[in-house]
């Protein structure tokens, strides 16, 4: 999963750009009907964001006692194990 969401985030970071970049090329041609585009680049959007909350979530964690990561030392302060190079 951790290695999945870089892909991810990148994969919806183009989709949104070509939604509303089709988007933008229908309003230059002054045709009104944008909505679909609008919903798909905000929904790649959204995906994004929720991609990128995992990732962090799932960066900032001891991988031996599973607690959030308080300091950048090479020990967790919470189980005093090392943390593995990454």
């Amino acid at each position: 999963m951790k290695k999945a969401l870089p892909w991810i985030m990148v994969i919806s970071i183009f989709g949104f750009v070509i939604a509303w970049g089709l988007m933008g090329m229908k309003l230059l041609n002054h045709d009104y009907l944008i909505t679909a585009e609008a919903y798909v680049g905000a929904a790649f959007l959204v995906i994004f964001c929720i991609s990128m909350l995992l990732y962090k979530a799932l960066q900032d964690k001891c991988p031996h006692c599973g607690k959030m990561r308080t300091s950048n030392t090479p020990f967790c302060p919470h189980c005093g194990k090392k943390y593995p190079k990454q």
